[in-house]
């Protein structure tokens, strides 16, 4: 059974974990435009220090997401998230291009647990109905850490230079494994990290989830959606800083609010599901009429590249993050429910394959940009994607069987 008590301080340590997870991949893309020279990088080595995370990511959540349903949670996602600040922390060690992948390889490998674990905890921690909110306390997680990343990572590197702002951040994980094992030792938590049953071998957990009827068109959703994400978080420094010349104080003010439409995006989807149903919709009309409005504000980004005035651009992209930000948050709810006897399983085919779809886009974008000096031709591929998404999206609810979620996951 969801566990009665202490359940919503789990939620605050996964949203914590989440928020280090994006500080910690973001710290390369907020520095990069200050990297560059000292290390010799350009945008086509800088596609590729970006894309091999997501390479490594993908490959690893393969395999972690189907571990996960058969570990004893607390400690593997402790340990993971102690593995990946390692990680981040000792990139401050690097000394050129080969070394940053090296670095960008460990980290993405180190990271693919956070999603599958947490989806995991939620499933067995909170009833059905209180899910979704528990599913965007933790998820709020990554466009804080978007929305932090900039201010903080910019202010320790003028401080006392880039290599800090690595060690920095990566240091608070060790913070945050502390809190965690200090307060995951409580009886009352004991069912949240094993399960009550004998868990199916592997390769059927894996075989159940890719014939689930839903698996595919959520496959879809996210091999769309997820580029559009990873664009917004990892190459909007370094377009701020070639387009529009930004120094690092302005970069810094201009990501904070444009990342704030990011997080706002995340807590409205869930708002704006719950007052259509609440005022006679039903929830599969309710869910297209939310992501459909997403698409069109993350098809907005596509206007950037013929408007000249920047407070102009910026409002711009805050509406188009604010639609990737609604994006993400119905696609999470959307993998919930294709498997709900496997979360992580499923969380983490799922999630490795709409990775292996950023990946390219990463390496993509670095190489037009390198070949165009331009961002015009990335912008209009994700206008492109989203409106592909919506198409998705609409099969994913026309695919919906209206079954209801377990107590148990």
């Amino acid at each position: 059974m969801p566990i009665r008590q202490g359940k919503w301080t789990l939620c605050v340590l996964l949203f914590l974990a989440t928020t280090l997870n994006y500080l910690d991949r973001q710290t390369l893309s907020i520095l990069a435009p200050w990297m560059r020279n000292e290390l010799g990088l350009d945008n086509h080595s800088l596609g590729l220090l970006f894309a091999v995370f997501y390479y490594s990511y993908t490959v690893a959540q393969f395999a972690v997401g189907g571990l996960l349903d058969r570990w004893h949670l607390r400690w593997a996602y402790g340990i993971g998230v102690l593995a990946w600040s390692l990680v981040a922390a000792t990139t401050a060690a690097a000394t050129g291009f080969v070394s940053l992948l090296v670095f960008r390889l460990l980290l993405g490998a180190t990271e693919s647990v956070n999603w599958p674990a947490a989806m995991r905890i939620v499933a067995r921690t909170l009833p059905p109905h209180e899910r979704s909110l528990g599913n965007g306390l933790f998820t709020s997680g990554t466009s804080v850490g978007a929305l932090v990343a900039p201010g903080l990572i910019l202010a320790v590197s003028a401080w006392v230079g880039w290599r800090w702002a690595f060690v920095g951040v990566g240091a608070l994980g060790f913070v945050w494994f502390a809190l965690w094992v200090w307060v995951t030792r409580r009886a009352e938590y004991a069912a949240v990290w094993r399960s009550d049953r004998s868990p199916k071998p592997a390769s059927q957990a894996y075989r159940e989830v890719l014939r689930a009827p839903q698996f595919a068109r959520v496959l879809a959703v996210t091999m769309l959606v997820n580029p559009c994400l990873y664009f917004l978080l990892n190459w909007l420094p370094t377009y701020f800083t070639q387009q529009h010349g930004l120094d690092a104080g302005q970069l810094a003010t201009v990501l904070t609010f444009i990342y704030l439409g990011l997080d706002a995006g995340y807590l409205a989807c869930g708002a704006g599901v719950l007052a259509l149903t609440r005022s006679g919709r039903e929830l599969g009309a309710a869910r297209q009429l939310v992501f459909r409005s997403a698409s069109v504000l993350l098809a907005l980004a596509s206007v950037v590249p013929f408007v000249a005035d920047l407070n102009a651009v910026v409002w711009l992209m805050v509406l188009a993050n604010f639609g990737a930000g609604c994006w993400i948050a119905m696609y999470l709810t959307m993998a919930q429910e294709v498997s709900p006897e496997h979360v992580s399983t499923a969380a983490g085919l799922l999630g490795g394959m709409g990775s292996l779809a950023g990946a390219f886009a990463m390496w993509a974008v670095g190489g037009i940009t390198e070949a165009t000096g331009s961002f015009t031709a990335p912008l209009g591929a994700v206008a492109v994607a989203s409106f592909a998404a919506a198409l998705a999206g609409n099969a994913v609810v026309r695919g919906a069987d209206g079954r209801q979620l377990p107590e148990h996951s």
